[in-house]
This record gives structure tokens, C-alpha cells and sequence, in this order.
């Protein structure tokens, strides 16, 4: 199992468990993973934290802390991340523990094996908060609690094998009510207080920055690209104009409009005419009662803008070196003519100082050269 497929398996999961929660609702969960490699557990450990779909927690695996993610997290106080650090770590610790319990069950021991675990809650419609957790072993359902009546199952065969080798779950493991009741209530808890905060949030509004650029082809095409950025909430219309009218959806490349990780969204729409017409054209955007237009930029293009600096830089630095090769040959046919080179006297240096000026480019009266011309001799 290659560790990019976790990567992938993680996101998928995140997705996944987020698609549940109906409109209206509230979800916080975490995502946390840790990986063996040849039997031997690494020192990593992998955690996210989303809140209503939005990250808002990366775990540092380096300073063992949770860090925030975006500009909601950021706000928060000093003590909420020190708890969420105390959390993750000892949820560390459980989960390395338990993957040393099962690794020796395997048949194959070596390679990579990863333990996952998504834990969180959800608010529903009804208002009633639901903690739930999934466990799983190299991307494959092992556990999945679910508050009453569902409760907690073990699904899969293989999950069922192991829980008859290992330590029994159901008085001291994942399965007890005591976790079940820290799941539901502490998680839950947690998700009610963080939306005290984060609901004021996701109800601003904050206007696109738009930047349009510019580069040309090869066959003498122009690509202009709008780029809307910053904005929330996600809602917002890129059109570009053409002579006053919208240009038709199949001349325009539309990009999905996606997060950047601050809490905000960014979109961009790119066309491609025939150079020379850059000014036949012009970006609208539209967002939460926000108009503004924008234009080409003037002047060259990027394209052109890049092949300046990639002529000119070589061609700067060939002049130079031609230049210290040109004084070299200089100075060694000199000292060859006169036999010998010409010495440089370190009294002249230590001796000739520069005058020192203030601001205004006068010189100090308590200055006094001491580079003087020698007097004659008589």
C-alpha cells in the first residue's frame, strides 16, 4: 500500500463522512492517521480538523501541536489550541498502541500499514447532536459507532477476527460506553462552542480582489485570465465581455471555484483571442451586490515580459565576463612589457581615508585629510 493512496483515501473520507450533513446542519471531525513501515511505528502522525466542511486544524508533527488553518481558527484563543494539542496527542498514543496490537496479527508484516480514525459530531435539523467514529485499518472499515441504536459494530470479518485476538474492546477499548460517552458529549460540547463563534463568521461578507494577466502563444494568441480571489461567501459570477456583450460560454475556459484554505474562496475564467484585440474585451465580476469591471492589462504581455529577462540576463552576464577577461589580458601585457607588476603600497591605502559628510553632503569641519601631498624636497 503505497502512501500516496492514504493520502488520497484520507480526502475521500473527509468528502465522504461531509456529503452526509443535509443543509441546515453542523459537523465538526477530525481526521487522524498514523503509519507503520516494516513492522516499526514512524514517529508521524497525521491530523486534520473540519468544521462544517471548512479546515480549521493542522496537526504539526514537529512541534506536536495542533496549529490553526484559516482566519475563524486564528481567532480563536490560546487555550483551545493547547486543548486540542493535549487531545491529539493522547489520541496518538491510543492509536499507536492499537496498531501494535494488530500488526503482529498480520500475515504480512512488512510494507506500510496505516490505522485511521475519524472521530467528530454532528447536529442535525432537529437540533440533537450525534458523535459518531470510524476506524480503519489500511483504508478497510475495522470499527463504526454510531450513537443509539445503532451503536457500535465491528462489520467486516477481518475486523471481527481481530477483535477475537486482541484485548477485548468492549470493557476497556474503543467500544465502551465511557468512550462512547466522551465521543457524544465532549466532541459534541466542543462542536456547540466552536459554532458560537463561527456562525457570526460564515455570515460576512467579504468582496473578490481581482487581478487579470495577460501572455501570448506561440501562433500569436492571446490568453486573458480573470482571477477572483479573497472572496466569501462562495457565490460570485466571472464573465468576460466582449463589444459590450457576455462572450459565450465555449469561448471561455471557467475554473471551479474553490478554497484557499483562509476561510475564503478563489475562481479564475480565461479566453483566448487574436492579439490586437485585448481592448475589444473586459472582465465583470459579481458578488454579494458587488460590481466591478476590469480591463488587460496595457502594455506587453507575459510572454514577451519572460523573453526579455531570458535574453537579457545571459547576454548581462556574457558582457561582464568578456569585460574582467578583456582587463586581465590588459594587465598581464602591461606587467609583461615592463617585467615586472606594478606594486600596490598599502601605506597609500591605510593612509588616504574618504571625507567624511553629513546629510546635507558637507564635509565635517573637525576632518582632516590624512592623505597629504608630500613636500618638495629641497
Amino acid at each position: 500500500m503505497g502512501l500516496s493512496r492514504v493520502w488520497l483515501f484520507l480526502d475521500g473520507l473527509a468528502f465522504f463522512v461531509l456529503l452526509g450533513n443535509a443543509a441546515g446542519s453542523h459537523s465538526l471531525l477530525y481526521n487522524m492517521t498514523v503509519l507503520s513501515q516494516d513492522g516499526f511505528a514512524q514517529s508521524r502522525f497525521f491530523a486534520e480538523g473540519y468544521l462544517d466542511g471548512q479546515a480549521f486544524l493542522h496537526y504539526d508533527h514537529k512541534k506536536g501541536r495542533a496549529e490553526p488553518r484559516g482566519r475563524w481558527a486564528e481567532k480563536l484563543a490560546a487555550e483551545t489550541w493547547e486543548t486540542e494539542s493535549t487531545v491529539l496527542n493522547a489520541t496518538l498514543k491510543e492509536l499507536r498502541k492499537l496498531l501494535a496490537e494488530i500488526l503482529p496479527l498480520q500475515e504480512e508484516k512488512g510494507g506500510l500499514h496505516s490505522l485511521q480514525e475519524t472521530v467528530g459530531c454532528n447536529i442535525s435539523e432537529d437540533s440533537h447532536p450525534r458523535g459518531f467514529r470510524l476506524l480503519y485499518f489500511n483504508e478497510k472499515l475495522l470499527l463504526s459507532c454510531y450513537p443509539e441504536p445503532l451503536g457500535c459494530a465491528l462489520l467486516q470479518p477481518s475486523a471481527q477476527t481481530l477483535a477475537m485476538e486482541m484485548k477485548p474492546w468492549d470493557t476497556d477499548g474503543f467500544l465502551s460506553k465511557p468512550y462512547q460517552a466522551h465521543v457524544q458529549g465532549e466532541l459534541c460540547g466542543r462542536l456547540q462552542a466552536y459554532l458560537e463563534s463561527w456562525t457570526g463568521f460564515m455570515e460576512r461578507t467579504e468582496p473578490p480582489a481581482v487581478n487579470v494577466t495577460c501572455r501570448k502563444d506561440s501562433e500569436g494568441m492571446v490568453y486573458l485570465t480573470c482571477k477572483a480571489f479573497g472572496f466569501f461567501p462562495r457565490i460570485i459570477s466571472v464573465v468576460w465581455f466582449r463589444d459590450e456583450e457576455p462572450m459565450s460560454r465555449d469561448a471561455q475556459e471557467f475554473g471551479d471555484v474553490l478554497r484557499d484554505g483562509n476561510g475564503t474562496y478563489y475562481t479564475w475564467v480565461t479566453i483566448r483571442i487574436p492579439q490586437g484585440e485585448e481592448q475589444r474585451v473586459k472582465c465583470i465580476v459579481e458578488h454579494s451586490g458587488n460590481h466591478s469591471t476590469h480591463l488587460p492589462p496595457l502594455g506587453k504581455t507575459l510572454a514577451h515580459q519572460s523573453l526579455w529577462w531570458i535574453v537579457s540576463i545571459p547576454v548581462a552576464v556574457v558582457v561582464i565576463i568578456g569585460f574582467c577577461v578583456y582587463c586581465y589580458i590588459k594587465k598581464k601585457n602591461t606587467a609583461s612589457a615592463t617585467g615586472r607588476p606594478e606594486p600596490i603600497r598599502l601605506q597609500d591605502l591605510d593612509q588616504c581615508q574618504t571625507e567624511p559628510t553629513d546629510h546635507n553632503g558637507l564635509t565635517h569641519p573637525e576632518f582632516q585629510s590624512s592623505c597629504q601631498t608630500p613636500a618638495p624636497s629641497v
